[in-house]
This record gives C-alpha cells, structure tokens and sequence, in this order.
C-alpha cells in the first residue's frame, strides 16, 4: 500500500489492533458475566504463571471523552493481579530528544496519524508509577536512534508498516528480557499492556509480522495469555468490531449488569467492561 490509503489502513489498525474476521464457523461463543473486571481475569487465567499481554482499542481526541481502558486496567485489574505479577512492560517509549530532526519527525507524524489526546500520556505514567508502588517492575521500550532513521522513508514520511513492525519486535525483545530476570516463585507473571494488535496468539496472515504473540507462546511451551479490552461505548463506533465474532454474543447480554469476558479459546479471550460503569475522565 502507497499514500493515503496505506496512511488510512495503518491509522486504523494503531487504533483498533484487528482488521474485520470473517465470521469463522464454530461452536456457540459464550459471554459469561462477572461483577468485576478482576473478576473476570481471575477466572480466565486459573493458574497461568508465564506472560498475560493486555490489548486495548487506543484513545483518540474523538474519544478523549469516555474513560479509557488503560485508566479501567490501571485502577481495576492491575491491583488484583499484583500479587502474582513480576513485571510489566508497557508499549511507550520515552522520547528522550537527542536523536535530532529524525525523532522530531517521526513523533510529530505519529502524534498527528493516531490523535492520542495529550491525557494518555499521563494515563501511562500513572500506570507505570501504579506498577512501582504495588511491587511490579515496570518496563518500557528502548528505541534508539538508528531505530528513528529506519522509519523516515525516502520521501520524508513515517514508514507505518515499518513502525509497527518495530513495535511488535521490541515488545517481543522486552517479553523475552523480563522471562530472564529473576521472578518469585509466588509472583510469576510477566504482564504486557499496549494495542490489541501485537498481542495477537494467532494473528491473521496480513498482520503476523506485527504480533509478537506466536513467539511467545512457544518460548513459554504455552503459558501465554492474550486478553484484549474494549470499553462498551466505544465498540459500536469501529465497524471492524462489529464484524469480530464475539460481537453478537456480546450484544445478546449487553444489557445486563458486569463485566464481559468471551473466550475466544482457551488461551485468548474479549473482556468488555461494565455497560453501566461508563464515565468520563477522573
């Protein structure tokens, strides 16, 4: 893909993580209901001591309104699983300003491509600070700037496909590092948090290169978790979503009261949040 349609295509997977899936056939998706989110992972991971990857649909201006699913995991799940978890690797890098016009470049252009509002940069501090004070080491991406050169393209514009491959590379490079550091027996896991596109345990044949899911899975013989989270009012509005396969599932209960978990199988699971729990920024 070129030019506007490739910028289009590569701003809608920053944001959503999934292209439309077909409507795959197999048996009845079943949307169980919880009181709460930490609920909900509880039962799903059962007794899982490797690496948990957490998917979220990414905050823009459009939707700087509704409370985020980072701000619902930084204050609803992460305290709960805390006693279990050894470290946490966020997708953020710090851009630390010394790697010339080329890091101006290609933060700017990102900035504009994906419209975070300037509060989610915040949100992610709180969430690293939130990981600290609950004895979770927390870990970001380490982007240097030969990396900020590779992504300029001849013409002077970001390489998306390029960026997203990065991504999804250092995070499987971070994943691999904290499953080598030393980690308590009683809190084994490693915890990931970033878009619902690179945790992906089995990735669409389009979107492979980007997901660091199938690596570690098999680094962990296994023992990985993929959870993607989604907040009830901003679901409707992707028609990517729509399309998912959990979604008429999701629908048929929505009105009832807790939070939402769809395995979509064993190891991979949809936690939507509590319909009436919506609220705006704290």
């Amino acid at each position: 893909m070129t030019g506007a349609a490739a910028l289009g295509r590569i701003a809608a997977l920053l944001a959503i993580g999934h292209p439309p899936s077909p409507m795959a056939p197999g048996a009845p998706l079943v949307a169980e209901k919880f009181v709460s989110p930490a609920g909900a992972i509880e039962a799903f991971l059962g007794d899982a001591t490797g690496v948990v990857a957490f998917g979220e649909l990414h905050q823009t201006t459009k939707t700087a309104g509704v409370r985020s699913s980072l701000a619902r995991f930084t204050d609803e799940i992460l305290p709960a699983m805390a006693p279990r978890a050894a470290h946490l690797i966020v997708e953020t890098w710090v851009s630390r300003g010394d790697c010339g016009e080329t890091e101006k470049k290609v933060t700017g252009d990102v900035a504009r491509t994906t419209e975070r509002p300037a509060e989610t940069e915040n949100e992610i501090v709180r969430l690293l600070r939130r990981a600290k004070e609950l004895g979770i080491a927390p870990h970001v991406l380490d982007v240097d700037c030969h990396a900020y050169q590779t992504l300029v393209t001849s013409t002077g514009g970001v390489d998306y496909d390029r960026l997203l491959t990065m991504t999804g590379q250092h995070l499987g490079r971070a994943i691999q590092q904290a499953l080598a550091l030393p980690r308590p027996a009683d809190r084994p896991l490693v915890l990931v948090y970033g878009g619902a596109l690179h945790n992906d345990l089995e990735p669409s044949p389009e979107l492979a290169k980007y997901s660091f899911g199938p690596a570690i899975d098999a680094l962990t013989h296994g023992d990985y978790r993929e959870v993607d989270l989604y907040v009830p009012a901003l679901v409707d509005t992707y028609p990517a979503l729509r399309a998912e396969r959990w979604y008429p599932f999701w629908r048929a209960t929505r009105t009832k009261p807790g939070t939402t978990l769809i395995r979509r199988q064993e190891r991979s699971a949809v936690l939507l949040f509590d319909d009436q729990a919506r609220g705006r920024r704290r």
